[in-house]
C-alpha cells in the first residue's frame, strides 16, 4: 500500500528562506546585491538562468550561483 507523505513529517524538506532574496535591478548589475549565504558581491556574470516567465518586464528573476561559496539562490528583482 502506498501512502501519501505526512506533510508535518520532520524528514520533509525545509526550504531554506536564504535561497531567495530580493534586489534592485539596477543593484545587481552594479553588483552591490550580497550572497546570503558569506556576504559577497554577486552581479549578472553569476547569473546561471533568467527567469523570463512573469511580468512586468523580463527578466523578472535569476538563478544565482555566488563565485565565492558557491551556494545557488534566487534574486528576484523589485522596482
Amino acid at each position: 500500500m502506498i501512502r501519501a507523505p505526512d506533510l508535518d513529517s520532520p524528514g520533509m524538506a525545509v526550504t531554506d528562506s536564504r535561497r531567495r532574496v530580493e534586489a534592485d535591478r539596477h543593484a545587481f548589475l552594479d553588483y552591490k546585491t550580497a550572497c546570503p549565504f558569506c556576504k559577497a558581491n554577486v552581479g549578472p556574470r553569476s547569473v546561471i538562468r533568467e527567469h523570463l516567465d512573469v511580468p512586468p518586464n523580463p527578466p523578472y528573476a535569476a538563478t544565482v550561483k555566488c563565485p565565492k561559496c558557491g551556494e545557488i539562490f534566487e534574486v528576484i528583482f523589485k522596482e
